[in-house]
C-alpha cells in the first residue's frame, strides 16, 4: 500500500501566515511540528516512510525534503506544472505503477488537522480493505456541519456503509 500526499499548496489560504514561498502545509500552526509533518506521523504506523510520496512543486522540493528526513528523496515527486488534484493523482499513480504493478494508493491532503489519529488510521485501513475486496475507489469525508457547495456532496453506497463509524 502507497500514500500519497497532494503537497501543492501555493500559500494563499492562510494568508497572511502562508506565502508563495511557504505554504500553509510547511507552517506550525496546530503543535510544534508542521502541518505536512503531522501528516506523515499519522500515517507512518500503517504506511511505512518508503512507501510515502509526496507530491508537490518546484518551489517546495526543498523543503519538504528537509522537514521529512524519512521519506526518501526520490518519493518527493515535482508536479511539472501544478494542475490541481486530478493531475497529481494521476502523476503519483504513474509512479506507483512504476515501482510495482497493481498497489493500492492512499491520497491524502497536506493540510488537514485530525484530532483523533487512531480513528483516523481505523478508517483508512477499514478503506484500504474494501478497496483492496472491491477493486474498487473509496472516498472518505466527514459530516458537513453547513452547506458548502464548493465541495461537493457524498452519497454512501449501501454496499460500503458498514465502514463509517460515527
Amino acid at each position: 500500500m502507497y500514500a500519497v500526499i497532494m503537497a501543492g499548496g501555493r500559500g494563499t489560504r492562510f494568508w497572511p501566515r502562508s506565502r508563495e514561498k511557504k505554504p500553509k502545509h510547511l507552517l506550525d500552526i496546530i503543535s510544534e511540528k508542521t502541518i505536512i509533518q503531522e501528516t506523515v506521523d499519522r500515517i507512518t504506523p500503517l504506511i511505512h516512510p518508503d512507501n510515502i510520496l509526496v507530491v508537490t512543486g518546484k518551489k517546495h522540493a526543498r523543503a519538504l525534503m528537509k522537514q521529512l528526513p524519512e521519506i526518501p528523496s526520490r518519493n518527493i515527486i515535482i508536479e511539472p506544472e501544478g494542475k490541481n488534484t486530478a493531475a497529481c493523482i494521476g502523476l503519483a499513480a504513474l509512479h506507483i505503477q512504476k515501482i510495482v504493478s497493481d498497489e493500492l494508493m492512499i491520497v491524502l491532503p497536506s493540510d488537514h488537522a485530525i484530532a483523533d489519529s487512531c480513528k483516523f488510521l481505523d478508517v483508512l485501513k477499514a478503506a484500504a480493505n474494501v478497496a483492496g475486496q472491491e477493486d474498487g475507489l473509496i472516498t472518505i469525508g466527514i459530516k458537513p456541519s453547513s452547506v458548502q457547495t464548493g465541495f461537493g456532496y457524498i452519497e454512501l453506497a449501501e454496499s460500503i456503509q458498514h465502514i463509517v463509524k460515527e
